[in-house]
């Protein structure tokens, strides 16, 4: 493989808050810090919340750990300052089609109204 596709591994390292004298606690733990997790703890920082993030991954994943995003998490990229990036990067639709072999059995439309910032859903 060639550098470019190289996963860093970051070991395992102590936090202070393990060996402080009396227990640290935070008022939120996240479990989890994939694109969900990452954006509520910025989130939650921006309003100067404390928080701890909890991950059991020693490296930057290789593949997505989304693929398609949705209006709602969107707008929230948004206001963090990442959602129009990601949109203008991710493949926007609207439409879903259902199948049954080759025919298609139904059709929708996610955003029937006209004036939404952010589309249905974008692919990344």
């Amino acid at each position: 493989m060639t550098k470019i596709f190289e996963t860093p591994l970051y070991p395992y390292e102590r936090s202070p808050d393990q060996d402080a004298l009396t227990a640290v606690r935070r008022p939120v733990v996240i479990i989890g810090a994939g694109p969900i997790g990452l954006g509520l703890a910025i989130d939650l920082a921006q309003a100067e919340v404390p928080v701890v993030v909890l991950d059991d991954n020693d490296k930057v994943s290789f593949g997505s750990r989304a693929v398609c995003y949705a209006k709602r998490p969107l707008e929230i990229l948004d206001r963090l300052g990442c959602g129009a990036p990601m949109v203008a990067k991710g493949v926007e639709w609207n439409l879903g089609k259902v199948f049954f072999d080759r025919r298609q059995i139904f059709d929708f439309n996610l955003l029937t109204e006209q004036g939404h910032k952010q589309p249905a859903f974008i692919n990344l």
